[in-house]
């Protein structure tokens, strides 16, 4: 593959302040591409950002009390022992990267570095280093393309900040998205056409509008679709692996955010269900419980999920024989044998019929008590 360019060629020359912003948004869109190209270069690409908003702004001891965290970071979950872990470094190595943030007006909004400022607090100091940058014209939209293409952003935390994103992009309720990406996916999967959506994925805005066109999406549907692409997101892979999060009971997004549950094993859990399992609500939490708490402190991986769940399904669940034919098609006479049909029967023939119903009767009737 051939090397990508350098973001740091973009700032051999001086900024000018007057330009400052748009060299950031530039910025921040060749680091969407990178991540999307899954690039090793992306960490230190990242890093030329910071020294060129040093640069411009220098690095400063800010106050720790000045600094709001962001309302749109779509990392909602950083866990105690992460924050605890880098608290240590911080305290053995110090401070190594500067976090970034916004002025407005005496206080700061957090851009970059959430865990280093949590850490920071936890140690009791009272000032970060932290370099500013300006204002973005859609804050939430560039804090999403800074960390959607992160692995380690768990599966629940990324499937709400896209819908948010896709949301403010379109005007449609929240709800409704993954209800509309998910109807229009099922409909183009019928029609063997959700093959061209690689084709919307690399084209640009009008070739986009034409081949949409040309699948009969609604407008609705058309928003969804642009709004995920422009976030180099695959509609198909984002409702496979993204959209059940939102749907993941409360429990399991718990265990989740506040204990690294793994995405792919929660979706596995979540199939011990009320419904799979046939017993009350309450009675279906407690099996979900203790069955994560059996994966997180053993560490299973998703294939021993799957079998633990498996088990505890088989305790609840009885499995169904299969459908005997010879059963179905005997129904099926006897239903033909109409009172007409009985009436013109002999005697002798509707009394070995009796015996007969009589005796399979009372086997049926023991094997179902």
């Amino acid at each position: 593959m051939a090397k990508l360019p350098s973001i740091a060629k973009r700032f051999d020359s001086a900024v000018k302040a007057s330009d400052h912003a748009r060299q950031i948004a530039d910025l921040q869109t060749e680091i969407e591409r990178l991540r999307h190209a899954q690039s090793p270069e992306l960490e230190a690409q990242l890093s030329v950002l910071r020294e060129q908003l040093k640069a411009q702004s220098g690095e400063q001891d800010i106050a720790i009390a000045l600094i709001d965290p962001n309302p749109y970071q779509p990392r909602q979950t950083i866990t105690p022992e992460s924050v605890h872990t880098l608290a240590k470094t911080l305290a053995k190595d110090g401070q190594i990267t500067p976090v970034i943030v916004i002025p407005q007006g005496e206080r700061y909004l957090l851009w970059d570095g959430q865990r280093r400022w949590e850490a920071s607090q936890q140690l009791g100091w009272e000032t970060i280093r932290a370099v500013t940058a300006p204002m973005p014209s859609d804050l939430h939209r560039k804090a999403l393309l800074t960390f959607v293409h992160h692995e380690d952003l768990n599966p629940l935390d990324k499937a709400e900040a896209i819908v948010k994103e896709v949301s403010s992009a379109t005007d449609l309720d929240e709800e409704t998205i993954p209800v509309i990406l998910s109807t229009v996916l099922r409909r183009l999967e019928r029609q063997k056409q959700v093959q061209q959506l690689n084709t919307i994925v690399s084209a640009d805005a009008d070739e986009q509008q034409g081949h949409l066109h040309q699948l009969g999406v609604s407008p609705s549907e058309a928003g969804v679709l642009l709004a995920l692409t422009e976030l180099a997101l695959y509609p198909p892979s984002v409702r496979s692996n993204l959209m059940p999060m939102l749907s993941l009971p409360l429990d399991l997004k718990t265990a989740i955010r506040d204990r690294g549950l793994k995405g792919a094993h929660a979706l596995a859990l979540a199939s011990l269900s009320a419904k799979n399992l046939k017993v009350a609500e309450r009675k279906a939490t407690k099996e979900r419980l203790e069955a994560t708490e059996q994966v997180l402190t053993q560490k299973l991986t998703v294939a021993q999920t799957r079998e633990l769940v498996r088990q505890i399904k088989a305790k609840f669940v009885t499995a169904e024989a299969p459908a005997s034919k010879t059963v179905n098609t005997a129904v099926k006479r006897l239903k033909k044998l109409t009172p007409s049909t009985l009436e013109t029967t002999s005697r002798e023939q509707l009394e070995s019929l009796h015996r007969a119903l009589k005796t399979k009767l009372a086997e049926v009737e023991a094997l179902l008590s």
